[in-house]
């Protein structure tokens, strides 16, 4: 079966959209996946098993600070189809998932840069100064002129704003004397793995 129509025969299934959907969020374990979904824990096995058998999602191990390692799981890469119907044509078109914006292609290198130089700095002083460096260049996207033009692609920027909010809030916490949850919160955030 080609990829495109395995995709839509995987999506097809609505609680597999919704873990997609949760995915895109960023990575997740299994637990707060079926809490998000008001699913069972083993559907949700069933159905990331299924997902990661064809290549949709991975999974990995993080560690926990409540014991043992937990398995994540996570969105692999983009898939991009367009099914077009009308009453003379049916086809399934697969489209590369490319974002040719020069701004995002080099912003989304220098916030994995600083999200690795925030995880393994070990003061604290240096982490706060290398968020607020993400901080920065996120906003620096986020004001790009062509923000939001079509080519963009609106879940990436969404994720953008997104991490650009969750650094904020965590600066703020750790600038009130909450340091060592800030810490903590911080490396969980900045784990782009």
């Amino acid at each position: 079966m080609e990829r495109a129509e395995q995709v839509l025969e995987i999506v097809g299934n609505e609680t597999r959209r919704r873990i997609l959907a949760v995915l895109s969020e960023g990575p997740h374990y299994i637990l707060e996946v079926s809490k998000k979904l008001d699913v069972t824990q083993p559907a949700i096995l069933k159905h990331l098993a299924l997902l990661e058998r064809v290549g949709l999602v991975e999974s990995f191990m993080k560690a926990s600070r409540f014991g043992a390692p937990r398995k994540y799981y996570k969105i692999c890469d983009s898939v991009n189809l367009e099914v077009v119907i009308n009453p003379r044509d049916f086809r399934v078109v697969k489209h590369p998932s490319t974002i040719s914006c020069p701004t995002y292609i080099h912003s989304e290198e220098v916030m994995r840069e600083l999200a690795d130089e925030i995880n393994k700095a070990k003061d604290l002083n240096e982490k706060v100064a290398k968020a607020r460096n993400l901080i920065r260049e996120a906003d620096m996207l986020l004001s790009c002129k062509r923000y939001g033009e079509e080519h963009w692609n609106c879940r990436n920027c969404h994720k953008i704003a997104s991490l650009r909010k969750r650094v904020s809030e965590i600066v703020i916490h750790m600038s009130k004397g909450d340091i060592i949850s800030g810490i903590q919160a911080l490396t969980s955030v900045m784990d782009l793995t």
